[in-house]
């Protein structure tokens, strides 16, 4: 077959535009795609869910300049409505000092501040409406209009059956590629092989057109419907939108197909094509081959395109100094606490030797469990660090056919850990079965309907008593408490030729003691060694949640952190790095012992893992912190139960616990826990700077010991690894909940998952990206504000040492104070200078007995709260 005659296509004018030369360059389509794909979702699949700026694109914009374009091409909202920040002004949430200092901050963009301050509590019930967007608004949206014709409803079925079938990861039973087929390559034979036609594929101009490359595919299509080389970008552009889910997972798995274990070799490029060439078969069947162009609609001669550079969305100025206003009445709040913190903590006496330190991970659901330990035994001294430990490995389980990171996703990891059981167990019982193991597979016509005969009618008896009495439990499904704890790991590498593909088995000595040494330093902990030291990593296991790696480690690229804890300790143990560690000028006592352990975060569940390397040395002092980390874990699941609805609300720590667990196990609850909600601060300093503090579970956690990094070297490594760590956590609970239908996933109850790549409303909808409304619900969208503990040229210098994460600061990304150790002062960084802070105007920190005494009977955020009990001398 050859080509359609491309001569019969009608062009949008006789003659060249005046303003346009005679040897304008002609459209290239690599180029086009490699500048729109800028502003697709980079959310890899389901399983790797790592936390990132939602919008990446407009990272490199002031934060509002960045929002407000981003509204301007997404069609989301940029705020919060009014009438929500005028209730929290009533709720004195925002304080009268926060809005003057939001006006300060916008004095450029304000004439009369006091004629402005008094428009802020006008009313306006259109201000939560989302803007005129090229997304929704666009010129592809004005020319369909013009049709009346719904190119959406036809083709994204056609196109999201092809592309799920194709990257499926294990849900169907039968692969749609054929031995490494290309995409485009799979669409040739299902259209031009098939015996039964593809629709709307089949249509002759189409079917004949799909014999050339996507190139040719891409121009034929662009130039029969669009018909105006400049707007050919802009309508890709919008065609991509209208998708952003599958557009975005096609992008990520044509630049970094290893993210696939079932690998698929496919471009954005093959799926531009198909999709023109579906949309150009609809308009055929639907409309004719003589339908009008999008260039003959007298609106796209005059629609604002992404390619001109005053393209520039205003920014709404009430909303933003409403916005500003409560994310300093926030952040104040924290500021003017740890502020009156150190006043106190300079009483305190030098602290003892504790009986037992207790590494966690950074996370701000672990900052409770903190608390809690430290509050009922004040021997057990707490650190934070990112949580997988400084362990960068591709972790390779018993059960895993594939070895995966466990480090943050910025780090390519080159080393390989891998797990052998301990003993070997010939065979399974039945109890250990899984339930991939129950599934019945008929090998014949007849044995299929034999079964289907026996056990049909069971079933449906099973059935009909589900409907009355539903059980909420999956069966034989391990949580990760129960786990093997008891498993080798192959830390010791025992050659050193690399893998196929670079990456070495194990590490050296050396190698083990560069990662201690260098988490040891990071966190300040190079003296005063406890005799155990536990590295507690943290996980969580809930029976019905597609989006259960979100809830991770995000510093473990969205996995439980065990691997890391284990390897941590093992290396820690080990005679020969503590050798070579000792001259390095870190002595750990040879009496002193790590072991590791896992939080489960959903059912405030822990396991300890290895203990049978430490049965010759029986410890009191390990017992203790066992039983205090135990009665610990149940007030942190009644702290906990005050956002549940159904939670038991008697102050009964068991009762709490008993109800975590059970929300956890069920398949039914939506909520097994809220993850990362009201994620607000994060403190790099001492533990005396936040010892006093009750923090609701909003503050991730790093130490750090400002008096051993006169250079800032060791703060530009933890600078490094929380910005995007953190700085992604926080960007996207903030813009999830911003606007939850563009930026975040919407509902979970309709969700369905598709191909093990994600979530989709139904069974044909777009992947859905951001974090489901279930998870942000009760979370306040304000930005991260990361308070260090150092001086500011100390700071400054850590600054430019960090490369590119830099812009999350300079840009207002992230928001950044500093508190001086020597002068106890603090201060604000606005980029390029420190500003000075004035708390007088701000309320008084309240205080409070204990944890308890804070949060009881509380089913709203609380502010931050200086407790009692911990004052006392350690």
């Amino acid at each position: 077959m050859t080509p359609p005659n491309t001569a019969s296509y009608r062009p949008v004018t006789d003659n060249p535009s005046p303003a346009e030369p005679l040897n304008a360059p002609k459209f290239d389509p690599d180029a086009s795609i490699e500048h729109i794909s800028h502003w697709l979702p980079t959310q890899g699949p389901i399983k790797d869910f790592v936390h990132h700026n939602t919008l990446h694109s407009v990272q490199h914009l002031a934060f509002h300049e960045g929002v407000a374009l981003a509204a301007g091409i997404f069609g989301a909202r940029s705020y919060l409505p009014l009438a929500d920040y005028q209730k929290r002004y009533r709720q004195g949430r925002i304080t009268d000092a926060a809005i003057s200092w939001a006006i300060g901050q916008a004095a450029a963009d304000i004439e009369d501040a006091e004629k402005f301050r008094g428009s802020l509590f006008i009313e306006d019930n259109r201000s939560h409406y989302p803007p005129v967007s090229m997304a929704n608004h666009g010129i592809r949206r004005s020319w369909l209009n013009r049709l009346e014709i719904d190119l959406d409803a036809r083709v994204h079925p056609v196109l999201f059956r092809l592309l799920a079938n194709f990257l499926d990861q294990g849900i169907s039973r039968w692969s749609l590629p054929q031995n490494g087929e290309r995409f485009w390559d799979c669409l040739w034979r299902l259209v031009h092989n098939s015996l039964l036609p593809l629709y709307p594929l089949h249509e002759p101009e189409v079917r004949a057109l799909l014999l050339e490359t996507p190139d040719r595919v891409i121009l034929a299509c662009l130039e029969k419907i669009v018909g105006d080389e400049r707007l050919y970008e802009q309508y890709l552009l919008e065609m991509l939108l209208a998708h952003p889910g599958w557009s975005g997972m096609v992008r990520l798995v044509e630049q970094n197909p290893q993210m696939l274990l079932a690998r698929r070799t496919l471009s954005l490029k093959e799926t531009i094509a198909c999709e023109l060439a579906c949309e150009l078969a609809f308009l055929n069947l639907k409309k004719g081959r003589q339908f009008s162009t999008v260039a003959a609609v007298p609106d796209s001669q005059t629609a604002p395109l992404l390619t001109e550079p005053g393209y520039k969305p205003k920014v709404p100025l009430r909303l933003k100094v409403w916005h500003e206003a409560m994310e300093w009445t926030l952040h104040a709040e924290l500021l003017k606490a740890i502020a009156a913190s150190a006043d106190i903590d300079r009483n305190r006496n030098e602290p003892r030797t504790p009986q037992v330190q207790a590494l966690f991970c950074l996370d701000d659901r672990e900052g409770s469990l903190r608390r809690h330990l430290e509050e009922l035994n004040p021997a057990v001294e707490t650190f934070g660090a990112a949580g997988f430990f400084g362990i960068d490995i591709l972790f390779q389980g018993l059960d895993d056919t594939f070895p995966v990171a466990q480090c943050p996703a910025v780090i390519h990891p080159k080393h390989i850990v891998r797990e052998s059981s301990l003993t070997h167990k010939p065979g399974k019982n039945k109890k250990g079965k899984k339930l991939k193991d129950l599934h019945i597979k008929p090998q014949s016509l007849f044995r299929g309907w034999i079964y289907t005969q026996t056990l049909g009618i069971g079933y449906a008896i099973r059935l009909m008593w589900n409907v009355f009495r539903p059980g909420g439990k999956l069966p034989y499904i391990n949580k990760l408490s129960e786990v093997e704890a008891h498993t080798h790991l192959h830390l010791l590498r025992e050659s050193d030729l690399p893998t196929e593909d670079g990456r070495m088995l194990g590490f050296s000595f050396t190698e083990m003691a560069d990662r201690i040494e260098g988490l040891l330093r990071n966190i300040g902990l190079t003296r005063n060694f406890a005799p155990w030291i536990v590295v507690v990593a943290h996980g969580s296991s809930s029976a019905n949640n597609p989006h259960f790696a979100a809830y991770d480690c995000g510093a473990c690229s969205g996995k439980p952190g065990a691997p890391n804890a284990r390897a941590f300790a093992r290396m820690a143990n080990l005679e020969p790095v503590r050798a070579l560690l000792r001259e390095r000028g870190i002595d750990i006592p040879q009496a002193t012992r790590f072991i590791a352990a896992m939080h489960n975060t959903s059912r405030d569940e822990i396991a300890y893992f290895d203990e049978h390397l430490l049965e010759a040395q029986p410890s009191p002092e390990l017992e203790t912190f066992k039983e205090t980390m135990r009665r610990a874990l149940e007030l942190n699941a009644l702290e906990r139960c005050r956002w549940f609805e159904l939670g038991p609300q008697n102050r009964d720590p068991e009762a709490a616990h008993a109800h975590v667990k059970g929300r956890a196990d069920s398949i039914f609850e939506p909520r097994p826990e809220y993850n990362h909600s009201n994620n607000l601060y994060c403190i790099v300093g001492k533990r005396a700077l936040t010892r006093n503090l009750y923090m609701d579970r909003r503050a991730f956690l790093h130490s750090y010991d400002p008096e051993s990094d006169p250079q800032g070297a060791i703060l530009a490594r933890i600078l490094s690894a929380i910005v995007p760590v953190c700085g992604g956590i926080n960007l996207e609970y903030l813009f999830s909940r911003i606007d939850n239908s563009v930026y975040g996933a919407g509902s979970k109850l309709p969700h369905n998952v598709i191909g093990l790549l994600g979530v989709a409303n139904g069974v044909e909808g777009d992947l859905r990206t951001g974090l489901p409304n279930q998870m942000i619900e009760v979370h306040e969208p304000a930005r991260l504000l990361i308070v260090i503990e150092q001086s500011r040229e100390i700071i400054d210098k850590s600054l430019a040492k960090i490369g590119e994460a830099r812009e999350w600061f300079d840009h207002d990304w992230i928001r950044l104070a500093c508190f001086e150790p020597s002068g106890r002062a603090v201060y604000f960084y606005s980029n390029p200078k420190w500003q000075s802070v004035d708390l007088a105007g701000m309320p008084p920190t309240p205080e409070a007995d204990c944890s308890e005494a804070a949060f009881a009977g509380k089913i709203q955020t609380v502010p931050v709260h200086l407790l009692q009990t911990m004052r006392s001398p350690s």
